[in-house]
């Protein structure tokens, strides 16, 4: 065994999990000591976990699993909520390795994982739980099972496959694009095209098939809504055909995975077209990265596109990226100091949220903060009064509302705007003529739409809640009395 860790495979594989490692654990260290709070989406997929179900309003349900099993072990503290993102960015990072393994050895496997661990959108995105998290573990699962299976003719990678789009699926939908990879991946290659079209590419799409099929049900029950609700996200009614959109997005690219990493993939997908002389590896992992990115590129065009919806792209991009690097080893170190550098001093802000403020960031993490202030004060003035229930209009505060002030004797309604369900407290927990002695939550731009639903309504008190940076969130209480309009047909 001793003369087995000596050699060069094992150091590699060694220091790739002791690098991992010690980055994971300082991550979840972080989770625990920040006095970041929830962002809003985080808190609307807490309250998901509370009602498990096979679906959700806009998400498929593998977030609200994953929240769910990590409150039930430690609590339903912030850093429990979080908790699943560090690790399950472990195993993407350890993922990457064996893919790039196959690429072209252990020495790329390293220099690969380090990146990806390292990768300013990764070490953002650890902080938080998105549904991107999961999506990337189950994406580098099924690439590197698709690698396997390519190479060898059993059944059991082909299964992994299979499963790992079907999980990838119950993430995000962007796991579709994995599926459109492959086709495009087929008409370019005799192996891949055999198994794509063969007895194992019926299976691996049958497991698939077989794991999405509850939430598939459950979209049918319920009208297609997280379907409908995925396209509306596209806006594509509200075309803007804007280029400068489309340059903003790209640049936000080269934040994303990095500015080095992202010119050596450019570099190495010009190679990859220019030349005769590529293998089959490379080829697929250039194919599998351009689905996502290439759709979102033109998403941003149309309409609007978030740096993070290409985040897929990476997981092949990777190793592309870091095989370019090598050949100049400056460009490679340069890359890594600057994202462990970004790295740290995120670090820093999730300690000390001032710091973000002082580099003119603030707005970046503005979304995590204020939020525990606006439950105390709303659940000191629960107690005073007798409320029927507390409402607001606004889905972020109804989020953090049902996390920051929980309260079992006054329950929490949404305010619909002309009876259109817009999400899912919308859908689940509609305000109601019963209603009669309400503690509204508003905006101030949400007054003019919402007061006059009510006989009569009093301000309470007018909240300035200092979120750094200079930055205030001002959010206006009102005690209002018999809702007279019911926006539900």
């Amino acid at each position: 065994m001793k003369s087995e860790l000596r050699t060069p495979e094992w150091q590699a594989v060694w220091i790739a999990v002791c690098a991992v490692g010690i980055i994971t654990i300082i991550r979840v260290w972080l989770l625990i000591i920040t006095p970041l709070q929830l962002y809003p989406d985080e808190a609307q997929y807490w309250w998901w976990a509370q009602h498990p179900a096979l679906g959700y309003f806009s998400k498929p349900p593998l977030i609200a699993w994953c929240i769910w099993l990590a409150t039930h072990v430690f609590g339903r503290s912030v850093w429990a909520i979080r908790l699943a993102s560090p690790l399950l960015h472990a195993g993407t990072a350890l993922l990457v390795y064996a893919i790039a393994k196959l690429l072209g050895g252990r020495r790329l496997a390293l220099w690969s994982t380090l990146a990806y661990a390292t990768l300013p959108g990764v070490a953002y995105s650890s902080g938080l739980m998105t549904t991107d998290v999961p999506l990337l573990f189950f994406w580098a699962m099924a690439l590197y099972a698709l690698l396997r299976a390519l190479e060898e003719r059993g059944w059991r990678w082909t299964a992994i496959c299979g499963a790992a789009i079907g999980l990838g699926i119950l993430a995000k939908y962007a796991m579709l694009f994995f599926a459109v990879g492959l086709l495009l991946a087929a008409t370019m290659s005799v192996k891949i095209r055999k198994f794509v079209f063969g007895r194992r590419g019926l299976l691996a799409a049958a497991i698939g098939i077989i794991l999405i099929s509850p939430n598939a049900y459950w979209n049918w029950h319920h009208h297609f809504l997280t379907f409908g609700h995925t396209a509306a996200d596209a806006d594509w009614r509200a075309a803007s055909f804007s280029v400068s959109n489309m340059l903003y997005f790209m640049a936000g690219q080269f934040g994303v995975f990095g500015p080095l990493l992202m010119a050596g993939f450019l570099i190495g997908l010009w190679r990859l077209w220019t030349s005769d002389q590529r293998s089959e590896t490379e080829l697929l992992l250039a194919v599998m990265a351009l689905p996502p990115l290439l759709a979102m590129l033109v998403q941003s065009f149309i309409s609007v596109a978030n740096a993070n919806w290409a985040a897929p792209t990476y997981i092949s991009a990777t190793p592309l990226a870091v095989m370019v690097l090598m050949e100049a080893p400056w460009a490679l170190l340069g890359s890594l100091v600057v994202d462990v550098a970004a790295m740290l001093l995120l670090w820093l802000v999730l300690i000390w949220p001032g710091v973000a403020g002082a580099l003119g960031q603030a707005n970046a993490f503005k979304r995590e903060e204020g939020w525990r202030q606006l439950g105390q004060t709303i659940t000191a003035e629960v107690r005073s009064h007798r409320y029927n229930v507390i409402a607001a209009a606004n889905r972020s505060l109804l989020a953090e509302l049902t996390y920051y002030a929980p309260s079992r004797r006054v329950p929490l309604r949404a305010w619909e705007k002309n009876g259109v369900v817009a999400n899912s407290f919308d859908m689940t927990m509609p305000l109601s003529r019963h209603d009669s002695h309400v503690l509204l939550v508003l905006l101030p731009q949400e007054v003019g739409a919402v007061l006059p639903s009510f006989e009569s309504v009093r301000l309470v008190r007018k909240l300035q809640i200092h979120v750094g940076g200079g930055i205030t969130r001002t959010v206006m209480l009102f005690e209002a009395r018999s809702f007279k309009i019911s926006p539900r047909p």
